[in-house]
């Protein structure tokens, strides 16, 4: 029998995302509801190939599965444009367990894998590129990535020790070191609770919890390492060699 996996659903005027609580990383978007239902399917299985790769073991049984609506946000923003704001889902209410934090680490490593594979020998002229109707250079890319880790920490009203390396590789390297010792000694009374954030609110959405955080730590650097891939093809389509 087909086991069901919850799906979570931000639903506005001009498109749906959609989320899969027990699959951090596992994050799409659509016009409808309907179409975004469709792409968190394969999203799942694509999740499941993910972490084959990385050598996790995944049961064949995990793989017969049915997706099923578990909760439903209706929104007044695009949840598909980028810089939206971060609701809160009651999936997220739940306290995190020092087994949530060693498993969001262990994605977290195979997401800067998969990002560094694209991006380590890059010369300045790709990094640079500004594709046609695209919002972000790679390096801007990267850059956003290192400094949105720590902030993610700092939702919880925790000041980290954080600097920012002029060289885009050091500040990947730097942030995360400084979020994921962080993470390996993450205080109890982070763990459980609901927050709103002192610096940088957000004036939509200001309540996070550590899982929220957590999920939001594998979500974005995947997101963004998928963004990178189509930038990194549409060069390759220009006749442009890298």
């Amino acid at each position: 029998m087909a086991r069901k996996i919850a799906v979570s659903l931000e639903v506005g005027s001009e498109g749906t995302g959609a989320f899969v609580p027990e699959c951090p990383g596992c994050w799409v978007f659509g016009h409808s509801p309907e179409s975004a239902l469709v792409k968190v399917r394969t999203a799942i299985a694509e999740w499941f190939d993910w972490l084959e790769r990385h050598g996790e073991r995944v049961p064949p049984q995990a793989r017969d599965f049915e997706i099923e609506v578990a909760e439903v946000l209706r929104v007044s923003y695009n949840p598909v444009e980028a810089g939206k704001p971060e609701p809160l889902f009651w999936s997220e209410i739940a306290p995190i367990t020092r087994k949530d934090v060693v498993w969001t680490l262990k994605l977290m490593e195979y997401s800067r894998e998969d990002l560094l594979g694209l991006v380590s020998n890059l010369p300045n002229e790709v990094l640079d590129w500004l594709p046609p109707g695209k919002p972000r250079t790679i390096r801007n890319c990267l850059r956003h990535i290192a400094y949105v880790e720590p902030w993610y920490i700092s939702r919880l009203d925790v000041e980290l020790p954080i600097s920012y390396p002029r060289d885009i590789f050091k500040m990947l390297n730097q942030t995360r070191k400084v979020v994921v010792d962080y993470l390996r000694n993450m205080p109890r009374d982070k763990m459980q609770g609901i927050f709103q954030p002192k610096r940088d609110k957000s004036p939509i959405c200001n309540l996070w919890t550590a899982r929220k955080a957590l999920r939001r730590l594998v979500d974005h650097e995947r997101l963004h390492t998928r963004y990178i891939a189509k930038v990194l093809q549409a060069y390759s389509e220009l006749g442009k060699v890298y």
